[in-house]
């Protein structure tokens, strides 16, 4: 999790990226001109989102993610590294917070249909709270 701020705005939410997903990838709806080189930026939040589910597909179905522990283990493990620079996530408190917006276990496999919950949920836990809507994750789900 990264919350680098401008005028109070969480990076997140100014670069309508709204799970923080660094760069790496040609992404459909990506704004031509970057302003950070670190992360990925969208022309819109649906944009963003659907960038998101793509991922969260692959780990489904390419790393076998598919309970929220999984899942978040993986896209914040508890430290690593990334362009040299060293970095430390919470990954225990991520799990705690979106499985208690959502109602879920640890253990439990998210159902096709919450991914929009899902990433709202973890929008907020990126530094959102409460930017993005539901609307706009179902809209980036629809896109992909």
């Amino acid at each position: 999790m990264l919350v680098k701020k401008q005028n109070n705005t969480p990076m997140n939410v100014r670069y309508n990226n709204p799970l923080n997903i660094r760069t790496g990838n040609d992404w459909e709806g990506e704004r031509e001109h970057a302003i950070d080189k670190g992360y990925e930026e969208f022309l819109t939040p649906a944009f963003g989102f659907r960038a998101a589910y793509k991922l969260l597909m692959t780990y489904k179905n390419k790393y076998n993610a598919y309970t929220l522990e999984t899942i978040l283990n993986r896209w914040a493990p508890a430290s690593g590294e990334h362009n040299g620079q060293t970095y430390v996530n919470h990954t225990q408190n991520y799990i705690k917070y979106v499985g208690q917006r959502l109602g879920i276990a640890p253990n439990d496999a998210i159902p096709e249909h919450l991914y929009p919950e899902l990433m709202l949920a973890m929008s907020d836990f990126e530094g959102a709270k409460g930017a993005f809507n539901l609307h706009q994750a179902r809209e980036g789900v629809a896109l992909a």
